[in-house]
């Protein structure tokens, strides 16, 4: 294939198309033209792309390619999917509502490098999915509402890769999509309902969960609203009281607070004059007048130092008594805002319950009926 045919397709011609099949659907679904063997890549493109198909890259800068025939001609047939096995690097294949049957899957078959595949609404059944059991690299298969069952999947389990399969509105039970995990771990199939069954066990014993601790959460508040709300304008008061006393008391506090720096200060200097009376006297032991200054100066420090402690144990008392105001103010505010917001604590628990209430239900209703 050449370099300027990569998308095969510019975006405003697929456009075009899609318009055309969407705004004119009886001309764009008149009779097929016949297979007619390509001579190479390029001419099998232009087929599909007759046909109503498209070819494009996955992705910018990528080697792999899309096929989507879903909005192909209604005569599209299966010996057409041979233009699909004449090209290379195909990873997708759309044959979403087309009229292929299992006779068109062998020659999906010959598509080794195909990753995903979707049959969803085609006439496929479990013979032909037989043919698929050759698609090594396959992660990704829709086989939604098509005339699959369990006796198909057998056909599936040598297929490694497999890690997506879509069987909504088959006739694929809950056995056959038991049998086909022991076989292939890694597949996840849609709709699993052992595993969704499962899974929504897990999730009512976590609704429960949630239910009780909200009901344990109601209880709570509804009791405090009950006790608390009738009480708004008493502890109102009690605040307001509790709010002077600790004003008072810090007022208190401050106040013996700067008299005890005072006094400090004084006692200070006095330890300082009597030091320095003392300092003279000893230099002059015989003076009298400078011993008793001495004498005079240390009693004076002495009784600084006595008014310096009582300043200090005065400052130490107010400090405790301020430091219980506050406890008791802090105490009656926190409990008269509780009152305050007890009726909407109460709402929202209430709105937590129902909802949990509602949770629960739904959760019970859709395990009740993947049990049927």
């Amino acid at each position: 294939m050449k370099t300027c045919r990569t998308c095969f397709c510019s975006q405003s011609l697929f456009a075009a198309l899609l318009y055309l099949i969407v705004a004119f659907p009886q001309s764009a679904r008149s009779e097929a033209p016949p297979y007619r063997p390509p001579k190479n890549a390029e001419e099998a493109v232009e087929r599909i792309e007759e046909l109503g198909g498209a070819v494009r890259l996955l992705k910018r800068g990528s080697t792999d390619f899309e096929v989507d025939f879903r909005f192909a001609s209604g005569e599209l047939n299966d010996e057409h999917l041979k233009y699909v096995a004449a090209l290379k690097n195909v990873a997708v294949l759309r044959l979403k509502r087309t009229s292929i049957t299992d006779a068109g899957l062998a020659h999906v078959a010959d598509v080794s490098t195909l990753r995903r595949l979707d049959l969803e609404e085609t006439a496929v059944t479990d013979t032909g999915l037989k043919h698929l059991a050759r698609l090594a690299k396959l992660q990704w298969l829709n086989l939604y509402d098509t005339g699959v069952s369990d006796a198909g999947l057998p056909h599936l389990k040598g297929l490694s890769n497999l890690t997506r399969l879509f069987v909504g509105e088959t006739k694929v039970t809950e056995a056959g999509v038991r049998e086909l995990k022991k076989a292939t771990p890694k597949v996840r199939v849609v709709p699993d309902r052992a595993e969704a069954r499962r899974r929504a066990k897990l999730v009512v014993e976590v609704a429960k969960k949630l239910l009780a601790e909200a009901e344990k959460q109601f209880a709570d508040a509804d009791r405090e609203f009950k006790e608390l709300d009738p009480r708004k304008d008493e502890l109102k008061k009690k605040e307001d009281a509790a709010k002077k006393h600790f004003d008072e008391a810090k007022a208190k506090a401050d106040e013996l607070g700067k008299k005890k720096d005072e006094v400090a200060k004084k006692h200070e200097a006095a330890e300082k004059a009597a030091a320095e009376a003392r300092k003279l006297s000893e230099a002059k032991p015989d003076d009298e007048n400078l011993k008793k200054q001495a004498v005079e100066s240390q009693s004076a420090a002495d009784e600084a130092g006595k008014q310096s402690d009582e300043a200090k144990k005065q400052n130490e008392d107010s400090q405790k008594q301020f430091d219980t105001a506050r406890t008791e103010f802090d105490a009656a505010k926190a409990l008269h805002g509780r009152a305050n917001g007890a009726k909407k604590k109460q709402e929202l628990a209430q709105r937590i319950l129902d909802a949990s209430r509602m949770r629960l239900a739904d959760t019970q209703r859709k395990l009740t009926a993947l049990s049927e």
